[in-house]
């Protein structure tokens, strides 16, 4: 019986035919994404091995090394002065400058920029936290003043402060006849830094820096003058705390500044320019020891003048004279009505003379133009056309 190979039952592979057209082998997504993992499986396996394990061991080790020695370089150099004073903040100098003249220009930066006692986590995202700055200063898109609101200040904790003042036995002394407790204010919330705003930048300076925009820095506000009180004690109704002068004041405090005192400060009709530049100038100046509503009473009228108060105030000044000649003239026989205006409205006129019988004279030499600043047209017909008698 003949035997045939067992290939030859089964029959042949006929062999490709080399004109035939070959289908292009397509990659799957599986295959492309076990590319991408082709690293992490080789660090793997070179772990699992056992004649690679010890080498990828020293090399993970070597890297992990590295990266810590870095770490801590960075971390160490981002929390000395030069750092701060030189690369991070070196376009805010006046803010360094002002470090630089206070009592706590031997005290670290970090020593209150940073949370006490921090962990290593708090401590590295709160550097870089602080990277926006040096990215600030790169861009030239940095601010000045540097924390122009106090906001640090604002947020920053006592133990910033206690750290190295012990409340216990520390010695207050307070500005003469000012009444300071410390412990109430603790109590209600309030932390160090939010009146001690400026401890360490001491700002007793001129400022010669200017923003990216060529605006001049200006100062920050001196929490611990009484600007800084009247956040709290104010004397408005609603105030977060007592706004009574005995609250901060001892019994024999001259309450009264001496600007108050001088001869320009206020004079009935006579010169008050003393009280009235220095609130135009200082908006915050009056509310330090006035409400509002003590303007308004002496005044008779909402002072400052509102916007737009000049274009009508002829309502005010017809209803209230008075209250306009307070101010406004600078003799009680100058405080009528009729030569009051004409101070202002009648110029040329004798302010000594009533101005209806001298009136065609000063239209005659300058026009009519000035009389309709204040009256319409048919003002004047009212007389002169139909004989009527205008107030």
């Amino acid at each position: 019986m003949a035997r045939f190979p067992l290939a030859a039952l089964r029959g042949k592979k006929k062999p490709p035919d080399s004109n035939q057209n070959e289908t292009p082998v397509v990659d799957s997504p599986s295959s492309a994404h076990s590319e991408k993992n082709k690293a992490g499986f080789f660090l793997v396996e070179g772990f699992r091995d056992s004649r690679s394990r010890p080498r990828y061991i020293i090399w993970t080790g070597v890297g992990v090394l590295l990266f810590a020695v870095v770490m801590i370089l960075a971390l160490g150099v981002t929390s000395t002065y030069w750092f701060c004073a030189s690369v991070c903040h070196k376009v805010q100098d006046d803010t360094i400058i002002a470090y630089n003249r206070s009592t706590h220009n031997e005290i670290s930066c970090m020593a209150c920029h940073e949370p006490v006692n921090a962990n290593p986590i708090v401590f590295v995202m709160k550097k870089a936290e602080s990277l926006g700055e040096l990215y600030l200063t790169a861009t030239n898109k940095y601010e000045l003043p540097l924390n122009p609101e106090s906001e640090v200040s604002k947020e920053m904790t006592s133990e910033q402060c206690t750290q190295c003042h012990n409340m216990g036995n520390r010695v207050i002394t307070p500005t003469s006849g000012i009444i300071i407790d410390h412990e109430i204010h603790a109590q209600k919330g309030m932390t160090c830094s939010q009146c001690h705003n400026r401890v360490a930048h001491n700002e007793n300076f001129a400022l010669t820096l200017k923003n990216p925009n060529g605006e001049p820095n200006k100062k920050h506000e001196d929490f611990m003058k009484m600007a800084g009180c009247v956040r709290c004690h104010t004397q408005e109704k609603g105030g977060t705390a007592p706004g009574a002068c005995s609250t901060c004041h001892l019994p024999n405090f001259q309450l009264t500044p001496e600007n108050h005192s001088s001869a320009s400060w206020y004079t009935l009709h006579g010169p008050s320019n003393g009280h009235s530049d220095l609130a135009q100038e200082d908006r915050e100046y009056c509310p330090t020891c006035h409400s509002k509503k003590f303007c308004a009473d002496c005044h008779g009228v909402v002072m400052p003048h509102p916007a737009g108060f000049q274009k009508n105030h002829v309502a005010v000044a017809g209803a209230k004279p008075q209250v306009c000649a307070n101010c406004h003239t600078q003799s009680a026989s100058a405080a009528n009505a009729q030569q009051f205006c004409s101070n202002c409205h009648h110029q040329g006129a004798d302010p000594k003379k009533p101005w209806l019988p001298q009136h065609s004279q000063v239209v005659d030499t300058q026009g009519a133009e000035g009389c309709f600043e204040c009256h319409n047209p048919t003002y004047c017909a009212e007389c002169h056309v139909n004989g009527g008698k205008n107030p």
